[in-house]
């Protein structure tokens, strides 16, 4: 009697990536227990055919994920091993149909449905049912549409979601007066320096105590005029000879020094690093730093799918463009960071989905 479970069939050597990656977003939604994923979920004791069978009376759909190769993979004699009656595939499919359990074909990678005559006759019905497709430059979304296909049947395991912060998106801020006048405020302060050294002086005239004092004693003697000393000028005036030297206004100048404002550092996020969004890694970035400025390719299964360029600023790093190879669209990403680039946070944009989602150094 089916209860409500999700049955995923695949072949290993068609489509293994793809169906543990969507076993692991279904997980999430419906809950572990409720997807049947061949040998993870195969019970100790029960042969293949019971476990399958087991399995099918306990669910109400049948996913097909099909590849490329779902059709071409052959057995030792090189025969389609679609055709064997051993072939575990044929065998989940053909039961699920038998038992009118809802089959939905999944299409990864670019495979398309194939014609009833390609099929045995126990699958040949399997060509008419309406197939998903799920890409993967576009894989959230798609995976996303198919949930909502199967909550229609399946109702979603009802979980309380953590609040998390959401990220502030940067805004350009403007230059403040300080940045933008600096540079005539600084040449300011040193004309003033310039003008200040260059101003004479306004000390009392020196003489010389000795002359002085022989005046007031001889007063017998003819007055004799005072010699001046060689040492003064004439207007009062320190000479080129004096000991004494002027006074530096600012010999260190550190009140310049102290209110210069300077640009914060800009972190090495240069390398490569792995996306997760919504939890799921998704795919990885590589980063090739030039300064605050940056270019990346986006990767999937070793596979570039994408590429773009972007800026650092104010602890943000954003795409200012993100194009993908086979999936036209608007796409993009903001991250941020508090600890010089160790751990980045932020959000990806696809089209007009907007996604959780962090960077893991490799």
């Amino acid at each position: 009697m089916t209860s409500g479970k999700i049955f995923i069939s695949y072949r290993r050597e068609d489509s293994s990536g793809e169906s543990g990656r969507l076993k692991d977003k279904l997980e999430q939604v419906f809950g572990q227990e409720n997807i049947f994923y061949d040998v993870e979920t195969l019970e100790a004791g029960i042969n293949f055919d019971q476990s399958i069978s087991k399995a099918l009376n306990e669910s109400k759909i049948l996913l097909a994920m099909i590849g490329p190769h779902w059709l071409k993979v052959t057995d030792e004699k090189g025969n389609p091993r679609i055709h064997n009656e051993g072939d575990w595939v044929k065998k989940e499919i053909s039961l699920a149909l038998s038992r009118n359990i809802r089959v939905i074909p999944i299409l990864v990678n670019g495979a398309k449905m194939p014609e009833a005559s390609e099929l045995p006759e126990e699958l040949q019905e399997l060509s008419l049912k309406h197939a998903q497709e799920l890409s993967s430059s576009r894989w959230n979304y798609d995976v996303g549409e198919l949930v909502k296909v199967l909550e229609k049947i399946i109702p979603a395991r009802i979980t309380e979601k953590a609040k998390s912060p959401q990220p502030i998106l940067p805004k350009p801020q403007p230059k403040s007066w300080w940045a933008k006048n600096y540079l005539w405020v600084l040449g300011g302060v040193i004309g003033l320096f310039i003008l200040l050294a260059l101003i004479p002086s306004q000390e009392e005239p020196y003489y010389d105590p000795y002359s002085l004092e022989e005046d007031s004693t001889a007063t017998d003697q003819p007055e004799e005029p005072i010699e001046e000393n060689p040492e003064i000028s004439t207007n009062g005036n320190l000479g080129t000879n004096s000991s004494v030297d002027p006074r530096v206004t600012n010999p260190d100048g550190n009140e310049i020094y102290n209110s210069l404002t300077f640009e914060a550092q800009v972190p090495d996020f240069e390398g490569k690093w792995w996306l997760y969004e919504n939890g799921i890694r998704s795919g990885f970035f590589q980063i090739e730093q030039n300064g605050a400025e940056f270019s990346f390719g986006y990767y999937l299964f070793n596979v570039p799918v994408g590429s773009g360029k972007g800026h650092f600023e104010n602890g943000y790093l954003v795409s200012d463009s993100f194009l993908m190879n086979d999936s036209p669209g608007t796409y993009g990403f903001s991250f941020f960071t508090q600890d010089d680039g160790t751990n980045w946070i932020g959000q990806t944009f696809a089209n007009q989905q907007v996604s959780e989602a962090y960077l893991v150094k490799n």
